[in-house]
């Protein structure tokens, strides 16, 4: 039984993996938009231990829209630090896609100088 259930649980690590990976490509072209952080927390993870999930807002075309952005840490302590540099309030910036704006990502690249020393 515990085989199954670990099957199970890679399974959803896989997708989760595969479903950022598509999210991301391609997204650095897409229109930014000014987000804030609207909460954080650190989560256990399949793949590599432990998470950050920034829940995050932003407007587009006159709407609010929210997301979640997922980052793994191999150390608890790094995904503590890496939530520390985005509190609540925080202003991040959002990309989305233009033709279905309740589709998003935050890059790593765009949080530049938040994160530097991560």
């Amino acid at each position: 039984m515990s085989d199954i259930a670990g099957l199970i649980r890679m399974g959803i690590a896989v997708y989760r993996l595969s479903e950022r990976r598509v999210r991301v490509i391609g997204s650095s072209a897409w229109p930014m938009a000014n987000g804030r952080v609207f909460d954080g927390a650190v989560v256990q993870d399949d793949i590599q231990g432990w998470a950050a999930e920034l829940s995050y807002s932003y407007n587009a075309f006159g709407e609010y829209y929210s997301g979640i952005y997922r980052r793994g840490f191999r150390r608890k302590k790094s995904a503590e630090a890496f939530l520390a540099r985005l509190p609540r309030e925080t202003p991040i910036a959002v990309r989305y896609k233009a033709e279905k704006p309740e589709i998003s990502t935050v890059l790593t690249a765009d949080l530049g100088l938040l994160l530097s020393g991560l």
